[in-house]
């Protein structure tokens, strides 16, 4: 663990020296706003108690000093702070640092393809340990099939609430996907689906989808379709950056209308990225897709970029093709992964159950997670998702 070796104040500043040559730049106000003694309040628990309107924003340290290996700083008021080193190297601010706490996930290549992240559901669903495993699936390449649950209706929602508090939408707590010409859903029917992410309309997207097939039709035909967002995105990046900033830089309007339902409009890139260009989250379903309202000198960059996508969506060397059997289910964030479906044959009875997790909700139980298991974890935000 990298230690602190010198400490230098400038006017509005203090400059703390690593023991591997870097240097971070703390702002005063920073650290004064930062304290987290006892009188000041950890705002992580809801008990801070410092208010920034209370500060005056050119506050400075009397004494800064690092000789117990941490940073203390006496202020001119006489309030003492202290700050230990390893704090301070998380939450250095510089870009260097912020660039290299920066998730980057694991695209898909055609290892993974051809052997997905897939576990043994009674593991999953009985130790944290396999279950930490799982979500670390999910986190870092942003899909996991579980094998040999229950095919029984009700299994899905109890694991569900493990993983994070299940969201409700107009389609319900949980959503039977059968086939049903009469309901309002494509998920309903039976033609071809192509890969695609849920509920681009939406503002807040559903976080982690979980698909649990309770029933299959062994007569007939048809596969699911799962498919690494990111890594399409990644090869637009290559092939066409003007393409690929278009897509990233303008607004493309989604709209759901059910009359007497929903009427829901939302209006997000096709692909967010962070400060550091690296891709965050994606919106692709053409169709729900409407009119883009973007600048004239954008849209032939925009089209040409956003053909390339879809095409690159319909590329079958980059999915997973899998026919879902009774108890399997698929586990996955829908800010990252599209799918999809073949046509479906079915002459019997084909039923899956869906449920969504939100997906901060799905973080904080990694986190919790790994502190059971006394691991380490980020307490970084993990991939902002698709909201620019």
């Amino acid at each position: 663990m990298k230690t602190l070796t010198r400490a230098d104040m400038d006017t509005a500043s203090t400059i703390l020296t690593w023991s591997d040559g870097r240097s971070s730049q703390f702002h005063h106000i920073w650290l004064r706003d930062n304290c987290r003694c006892t009188d000041c309040g950890e705002p992580s628990t809801g008990r801070r108690s410092l208010r920034l309107s209370e500060l005056d924003l050119n506050v400075a340290p009397e004494v800064v000093d690092i000789g117990s290996g941490d940073l203390q700083i006496t202020w001119t008021d006489g309030h003492e702070s202290q700050f230990t080193a390893l704090w301070l190297s998380r939450h250095a601010y510089d870009d260097d640092a912020r660039r290299a706490r920066a998730f980057v996930p694991t695209l898909w290549d055609d290892d993974f393809r051809a052997t997905p992240a897939s576990m043994s559901f009674d593991a999953v669903n009985s130790g944290d340990s396999s279950f930490l495993e799982m979500l670390h699936h999910v986190r870092d390449c942003g899909l996991c099939f579980l094998k040999g649950a229950s095919a029984e209706a009700g299994t899905l929602e109890a694991f569900a609430g493990k993983v994070g508090y299940i969201q409700e939408s107009n389609f319900g707590r949980v959503q039977d996907l059968v086939v049903d010409h009469s309901k309002q859903s494509v998920g309903n029917r039976t033609v071809a689906l192509k890969a695609h992410t849920d509920e681009p309309y939406r503002a807040s997207p559903s976080g982690i989808l979980l698909f649990h097939c309770v029933e299959t039709d062994v007569t007939g035909a048809g596969s699911s379709i799962f498919m690494d967002g990111f890594e399409i995105a990644d090869v637009l990046r290559t092939e066409d950056p003007e393409g690929f900033a278009a897509l990233a830089q303008n607004r493309q309007m989604f709209r759901r209308h059910f009359a007497d339902d929903v009427d829901l409009i939302a209006e997000f890139p096709v692909i967010s990225v962070d400060e550091f260009h690296n891709v965050t989250g994606i919106r692709i379903n053409d169709r729900v897709a409407a009119p883009a309202s973007i600048s004239p000198d954008q849209i032939p960059a925009y089209y040409r970029g956003m053909k390339r996508l879809l095409q690159l969506a319909e590329d079958p060397d980059r999915m997973i093709h899998l026919t879902l059997q009774p108890g399997d289910i698929a586990v996955f964030d829908n800010h990252r992964i599209l799918h999809g479906r073949t046509d479906l044959t079915v002459n019997g009875r084909r039923w899956l159950q869906w449920i969504q997790v939100e997906r901060g909700d799905f973080h904080s139980t990694l986190r919790i997670t790994a502190d059971r298991l006394q691991q380490d974890r980020s307490i970084d935000p993990l991939l902002r998702g698709a909201y620019s």
